[in-house]
Formats: structure tokens, C-alpha cells, sequence
């Protein structure tokens, strides 16, 4: 049997174009910075690589090595975060396993998150 609904009739209820706006634009921003964090987080590895575990913890230890590593821990999270969300709501086509794989990642990444801020810190202080 054909269907004589028309193409707006057929995609109505399957949710607005506007809704990605701002995930669109916060992960543009978020690769933005971690392309600025990048060249500092590489040259402070660099730097303190060959001095081996110790010339490692006395970057982290350090006011600009635990910022470094503090924005770029948070930065790549969240950009990843965002990324694994938009294939996990492209791909996934259970509303209840999209929204339990969307809060599995948002646990995760925020576990990770308090793990390594945890690590920073217990290493800076």
C-alpha cells in the first residue's frame, strides 16, 4: 500500500533540526582548544621526558605543568564526551538504550575526569 502523506508529514514527531545547535558549537570550541592546549601540552612532555618519572612528576608538580594538564584533561574529556554522544544519539536507535548509553558516558567521562583531577592534585599539593 502507498503512502500519500507528504515528506513533512512523514518526518514530523521525530524531533527539531534546531536541537544540536549548541553540542554543534561546543565541540568546535572545545577542539579549538585543545588545538591552542596541544603545542603546550607536548612541549611540557618534551621538556620533562628525559629527566624519566622525576623530571615528569616536577612538571606536574609545577604551577604551569598542572594547569597544562588540568585544561587538557578537560578538554579532551568533554570533546570526547560530545563526539561519543553524537554517534551514540546517530546510531543507537532504542530511546531507552540511547538515553542508558548517554548517562553510561557521561559517568565515565566524569568519572575519569575526578580521577585524573585527583591525581593533579594529590601530585601538585
Amino acid at each position: 500500500m502507498s503512502d500519500f502523506r507528504t515528506d513533512l508529514g512523514k518526518v514530523r514527531g521525530i524531533g527539531g533540526a534546531k536541537g544540536g545547535v549548541h553540542e554543534f558549537i561546543t565541540h568546535r570550541v572545545s577542539a579549538v582548544v585543545l588545538a591552542i592546549l596541544l603545542p603546550f601540552f607536548v612541549y611540557g612532555l618534551m621538556k620533562a621526558l628525559p629527566g624519566g618519572y622525576d623530571g615528569l612528576m616536577e612538571w606536574v608538580g609545577s604551577p604551569t605543568g598542572a594547569f597544562v594538564l588540568l585544561a587538557f584533561l578537560t578538554a579532551g574529556l568533554y570533546h570526547g564526551r560530545l563526539g561519543i554522544n553524537e554517534i551514540i544519539s546517530d546510531y543507537v536507535q532504542s530511546t531507552g538504550m540511547r538515553s542508558f548509553t548517554m548517562i553510561l558516558n557521561a559517568l565515565m567521562s566524569v568519572s575519569a575526569w575526578l580521577i585524573g583531577v585527583l591525581a593533579i592534585l594529590k601530585i601538585w599539593l
